[in-house]
């Protein structure tokens, strides 16, 4: 039996995120999904964990969060070095960075990276955004205040929209990956949508069959068909 841990998705379910884990709790009978909520010891610190989920976190609860997350720090670097897989969606991945920078403060982020986040709430960036990882495509939908800068391990390369660093017009590059650590701005729910990307994921958790995969595969190819026409739209002015 596999198990993932779900980091506090009770302040987590924007965008229907949370049922990114619901999705893969239903893709096999070998997975065992637990959740824990906040301020409850994480199942990590004494189990062995083969997977962490965390999903977009309320604006309000993301400096609480980190400082809860600080106090294992050590324990989830230990466990990205040792490979154990991470999937982050939305502005979870904020928490793992240097810094984040928001009406002039800085706040230190678990540090665990070099990248660095700027948040103003005056300004949203929504639009879609497609591009690969590996040979597998992914779409999926981008509606944040913040923009991530010095990416030094792309999880996405780019090919319509805009990557993580908006500002930048040459920027095509999305979310960071390292070793098993996957973090991505985009929502969808964003398993749900690639699902050739939850197939990656299964396969680094050991399992080779995913339940549904017909009619999930056939949404996806539909989705794909209207995001490869010519005339297909993404980026909405940066602000829908």
């Amino acid at each position: 039996m596999k198990t993932i841990e779900v980091l506090y998705s009770e302040f987590g379910n924007m965008y229907g995120e949370v049922y990114n884990a619901m999705f893969l709790d239903k893709a096999s009978e070998e997975i065992e999904v637990v959740y824990t909520s906040l301020h409850r010891e994480p199942h990590f610190l004494n189990h062995k964990i083969d997977m962490i989920y965390m999903t977009n976190i309320r604006d309000g609860k993301t400096y609480v969060i980190l400082e809860e997350l600080k106090k294992y720090k050590d324990r989830l670097a230990e466990m990205i070095e040792n490979e154990t897989i991470f999937l982050l969606t939305g502005n979870a991945l904020e928490l793992f960075g240097s810094y984040i920078l928001e009406n002039g403060q800085k706040t230190e982020g678990l540090g665990l990276f070099n990248y660095y986040v700027e948040k103003d709430f005056t300004i949203k960036y929504a639009s879609w955004v497609k591009g690969w990882f590996n040979d597998i495509e992914i779409i999926g939908h981008r509606n944040q205040f913040s923009k991530c800068h010095n990416i030094e391990q792309p999880f996405i390369q780019v090919t319509d929209g805009s990557g993580s660093d908006i500002d930048s017009t040459d920027s095509k590059i999305e979310g960071i990956h390292y070793k098993n650590f996957f973090a991505t701005y985009l929502l969808g729910p964003f398993l749900i949508m690639n699902p050739l990307f939850t197939k990656y994921l299964l396969g680094l958790l050991g399992i080779d069959q995913m339940n549904f995969e017909e009619p999930v595969m056939k949404a996806y190819q539909k989705r794909m068909e209207y995001f490869h026409k010519p005339d297909a739209r993404f980026i909405m002015d940066h602000n829908g």
